[in-house]
């Protein structure tokens, strides 16, 4: 037997294997260099430009079925806003995903943006399911939405001059949109083009989850992220009961065992002594985890640490993106039931047999002890300014057990009615009905009603624009009357999901109101100029009495009761000038918007 042969064709294959082997190494390296992104490029402490944003998305759209890319809207400035959609089979219609047994998560970055970590952090997770193949089965019961920038104009105002004692990345963004709007304070008045589209988006789709990813500007601990859920009980209870129990568990243990420990996003109880506990924070719908939450889903705020490196702060937020697809994923079907239950829940009689509170505030009665993983605090003479200086010393690490506050009193309630009346002539207030997608009928044929109406008591502005817009709070007196409606007038009944977002709205006690914004300030005030002058009450006042025996008797019985008034000429003037004033414009202080209820 000749063994030569065989041998020299055994090398030959192994050769021949070898060869294709490093061959496909080569293609593999090719293929990572290809997607690595700007920010692994640049040594982890660049964020890519806009520009470099969008070409990466489509980079990713061109190479794997399971990623589409596509635009949601137009900035005031002319730029798209990017989405990429990542689903197993490459669905882009919410109805078939969901037909698919899938739930849906929502993530958005630099909604502030010289606060980019999330952009960073999702492209990389995107491109690893998608093009590493990493993660198998991740998508199974879950498809992701992800918008890497949504303020593409603030992003855009770029430099290092920005978010000065934030640890990178070397450039970024501004806070605000072109605009100067700060987009998340926006989601109910929506003022912002970008915000719209948003919302737009979030009521076509109705994310089971909502993440929005940001950087803190406060206190200095241990954690690299911090988190904002439904602490106080906003949410109907059985997803309440599905997010405390199962997903901030969950999240909380997968962070922790990544070396990542997360804790709840708070305030001191007291920052002059902050072992005197912490108060985790709550979100009215203005904010984005609080809208999620006014629309009866999971809304999560993340909130990384300022002073923590890039790419610590990018790889927490890669990791919290992650774990929530794992979580939601193996835990599917509980939480679409939980959805499903809750949206009953809230659309329910018995729901609104209850009062509605619109805010939530720390009672301090209740607390839990917990463990608080911060720094030793340092003092010493500044050798800069010669003051006392204060900071926190990052070699001593320590883990204070302190009060933890879970009780919250239920503030500003109010009885939910069967419907809210609006005339059709409130023409912003119809437009933001659609964009936040409530349901909505109109009146077939004129109609009167009676109806609880608010009357505006001693309105007062604010003496500077906050958000763009020079707010409104006042006092009301409510009453039921009978109002008349015109065919085409607005009927918004409250038996659906939405109910909360529709009470925030139009309810004017909401902390985030309508009437709040500024919507409705020339009800609050007369809008008719009143040009008559006060001498032409000896004419008019004389014509009154002649016609109107009551009028006189009311008149006679001042002037004999109250004898500061009897001599008085500009009062007695005034008496006349006001009935005039109340007969021209006789509900010049109604909120216009009323509450319909059954009999």
């Amino acid at each position: 037997m000749k063994l030569a042969p065989i041998r020299n064709t055994i090398l030959k294959i192994f050769i021949s294997a070898l060869i294709i082997l490093i061959a496909n190494q080569r293609v593999t390296a090719q293929q990572q260099d290809k997607h690595l992104t700007w920010y692994e490029i640049n040594g982890y402490n660049k964020t890519p430009r806009y520009l470099q944003t969008v070409e990466y998305c489509k980079l990713l759209a061109q190479n794997s079925k399971m990623v589409t890319y596509l635009s949601i809207g137009t900035s005031p400035q002319g730029r798209e806003i990017p989405l990429l959609i990542l689903d197993r089979d490459g669905l882009t219609d919410p109805q078939e995903i969901r037909a698919r047994g899938r739930v849906v998560i929502l993530t958005e970055a630099a909604i502030h943006a010289g606060e980019p970590d999330g952009k960073d952090a999702g492209l990389m997770l995107i491109r690893d399911i998608a093009i590493n193949k990493m993660f198998p089965g991740i998508l199974d019961n879950v498809s992701l939405l992800f918008i890497p920038i949504i303020n593409v104009d603030g992003h855009e105002d770029f430099g290092s001059h920005y978010r000065i004692n934030q640890n990178g990345p070397d450039e970024v963004g501004a806070r605000f949109t072109a605009q100067r709007l700060n987009m998340n304070r926006d989601f109910i008045k929506a003022d912002a083009p970008e915000t719209r589209a948003l919302l737009k988006l979030y009521s076509r789709w109705m994310p089971e989850l909502f993440i929005d990813i940001h950087v803190t500007n406060g206190a200095d601990f241990q954690y690299v992220t911090t988190y904002g859920l439904d602490h106080c009980g906003f949410l109907a209870p059985d997803l309440f009961k599905w997010t405390k129990e199962l997903f901030e568990k969950e999240l909380k243990t997968k962070m922790e065992s990544k070396g990542y420990p997360i804790f709840p996003y708070f305030e001191f109880n007291s920052y002059t002594n902050p072992g005197a506990g912490v108060l985790p924070d709550n979100f009215p719908p203005q904010y984005s985890n609080g809208y999620a939450s006014a629309n009866n889903r999971i809304g999560m705020l993340i909130e990384n640490h300022i002073y923590k490196p890039y790419k610590e702060r990018v790889t927490s937020a890669y990791l919290m993106i992650k774990h929530s697809m794992e979580i939601l994923g193996a835990n599917a079907a509980s939480l679409k039931s939980a959805v499903a239950l809750s949206d009953k829940f809230v659309s329910s009689a018995k729901f609104r047999a209850d009062s509605l509170p619109l805010m939530f505030k720390h009672d301090r009665k209740e607390s839990i002890e917990v463990d608080f993983l911060g720094w030793r605090e340092k003092t010493v003479i500044s050798d800069l300014s010669g003051a006392k200086w204060s900071y926190s010393d990052r070699s001593a690490p320590v883990t204070l057990k302190m009060p933890f506050f879970i009780s919250y009193s239920k503030e500003l309630q109010i009885k939910l009615p069967e419907a809210y009346l609006i005339p059709q002539e409130h023409i912003s207030t119809i437009e933001l009905l659609d964009i936040h997608g409530i349901k909505y009928d109109k009146l077939p044929q004129d109609a009167k009603f009676e109806v609880e109406t608010y009357r505006f008591i001693n309105p007062k502005w604010s003496q500077f624009p906050y958000e763009g817009r020079v707010t409104l709070e006042s006092e009301y007196k409510t009453q039921r009357e009978v109002v008349g409606y015109s065919k085409g007038d607005i009927i918004v009944y409250t038996n659906q999901p939405k109910v909360k977002v529709i009470a925030h709205l139009l309810e004017p006690k909401s902390p985030t109101s309508l009437v709040y914004w500024g919507f409705y300030n020339l009800y609050a005030r007369p809008a008719t100029e009143f040009w008559i002058r006060l001498n032409y009450m000896e004419v008019k006042g004389r014509e009154m009495l002649e016609k109107d025996p009551k009028l006189r008797k009311e008149f006679e019985q001042k002037i004999e009761s109250d004898s500061t008034f009897a001599k008085n000429p500009e009062a007695i003037l005034q008496f006349f000038m006001q009935k005039v004033r109340q007969n021209v414009e006789p509900n010049a202080n109604r909120y216009p918007v009323s509450k319909l209820f059954l009999l």
